[in-house]
């Protein structure tokens, strides 16, 4: 059985990282059996020192969009086999959108925005002992403050990276429509891809920041979330 290798559940959603939460919806819609096993530690593992990865009768498969063409490949489950050309290259303009920047604008709301500070490390270090988990925390919301200064949109005020966050989110918005899913009644891997970050914007109500609000003014972009929640929860990590 697959072993995947994941930080572990935030609220109702099965995990903290868009990326571990598209790999486990990957595997429950494919109906590929799995297991879980949950923990920061699992990163000094890691093949590339990031979470998710896969352990699958010896083959070690890390990054999210490896994992998936392994499971494609291997288990000869494509969930995109149904779209055609044109269809394919859309979803990968949109899926590197929301995986390449949408990420980001995440990524800074959680570990910039000062009040979001306690709950970050309540939720991700509170298991480690004091002192040793001020220092831990801080040494991380240092790491990724400088991750997101390097990758370019750390270098821009709050309300710039919510706005660009928002022309993202209109963007979904505006291609889902009134459909069920992006492409129609079956969900894809950018359906996957999209409920992995929204999950985090939308069902996670342990943060806060302007760009969470915007993303649950978007009534679309609300019901999909919650239509794809509610198939993929139960059982989760079986």
């Amino acid at each position: 059985m697959i072993k995947l290798y994941k930080f572990g559940p935030v609220g109702d959603v099965c995990d903290a990282s868009p990326f571990c939460v598209k790999v486990e919806a990957y595997l429950k819609l494919a109906g590929i059996p799995y297991e879980t096993l949950n923990g920061a530690q699992y990163l000094r593992k890691a093949p590339k020192g990031k979470l998710p990865y896969i352990e699958d009768n010896g083959n070690i498969v890390p990054d999210s969009s490896f994992i998936l063409q392994y499971l494609k490949e291997t288990y000869g489950k494509d969930i995109d086999s149904h779209l055609s050309g044109t269809d394919k290259a859309i979803a990968h303009a949109f899926i590197k959108m929301i995986d390449e920047h949408l990420y980001w604008v995440l990524v800074h709301a959680r570990w910039a925005l000062e009040h979001n500070a306690n709950t970050l490390n309540k939720l991700f270090f509170g298991g480690i002992p004091f002192p040793l988990n001020k220092v831990v925390a801080c040494r991380a919301r240092n790491d990724v403050r400088q991750a997101l200064y390097k990758q370019g949109i750390g270098r821009l005020s709050d309300d710039e990276i919510a706005e660009k966050g928002n022309l993202d989110l209109k963007a979904l918005s505006d291609f889902l429509g009134v459909k069920d899913y992006f492409f129609g009644d079956k969900p894809t891997t950018l359906d996957i891809t999209a409920y992995g970050i929204l999950s985090q914007f939308i069902l996670v109500s342990e943060f806060s920041a302007p760009i969470f609000d915007k993303a649950k003014s978007h009534e679309n972009l609300v019901e999909f979330t919650n239509r794809l929640h509610k198939d993929l929860k139960v059982g989760w990590g079986q």
